[in-house]
């Protein structure tokens, strides 16, 4: 059940990220768009500094709780990108943004820390991490296939608001992880 939740989770990455490009970097000269793409950059390294140090210790300490970790930052940047598909144009972008990275790194620890005790014995832990691996690029590169033909039909709003949507799915998957 994890692999599913990490696969339509990467999928709505996908997602997030082929309406960012599209919304921000490629709508724009490359002299504007420059500063654009550093201060991106910057926000994308920015959550590992803010959340490993705070998530981590939280979720080794109550093992029950990462299957709801994980359902949680799922469902919050499902409705971060639906704020995002109505706030492309302005200030309120940002910090939408740099919440879904952030909450992205999170789902990411969590994750991590999920795959040991769903996996038997030690020798399994290579195997289950290259499958996840795997399967996440496989999903990762499916969906920004879909949400760039989306984009280049209906633009990033709508992008945005079916990464949503597929957001939401994980979540609801999440639930169900027997952790």
């Amino acid at each position: 059940r994890l692999a599913q939740v990490h696969a339509v989770s990467t999928s709505a990455d996908a997602f997030f990220a082929v309406s960012l490009a599209g919304s921000l970097f490629f709508n724009l000269s490359v002299d504007a768009a420059r500063p654009r793409v550093i201060l991106y950059l910057a926000l994308t390294m920015a959550p590992f500094a803010i959340v490993a140090p705070l998530v981590g210790p939280l979720v080794d300490r109550y093992r029950r709780a990462r299957a709801g970790v994980i359902a949680l930052t799922l469902l919050v940047r499902g409705i971060l990108c639906l704020f995002i598909a109505g706030d492309l144009r302005n200030l309120f972008f940002y910090p939408e943004a740099f919440g879904v990275l952030v909450l992205g790194k999170g789902y990411s620890i969590a994750k991590s820390a999920a795959v040991p005790g769903l996996v038997n014995d030690s020798g399994g832990l290579v195997a289950a991490n290259s499958r996840l691996s795997r399967l996440s690029s496989i999903a990762g590169a499916a969906a920004g296939g879909l949400a760039a033909g989306v984009l280049y039909l209906g633009g990033a709003p709508l992008v945005l608001r079916l990464g949503a949507l597929v957001y939401f799915t994980g979540a609801a998957l999440a639930a169900r992880i027997p952790l």
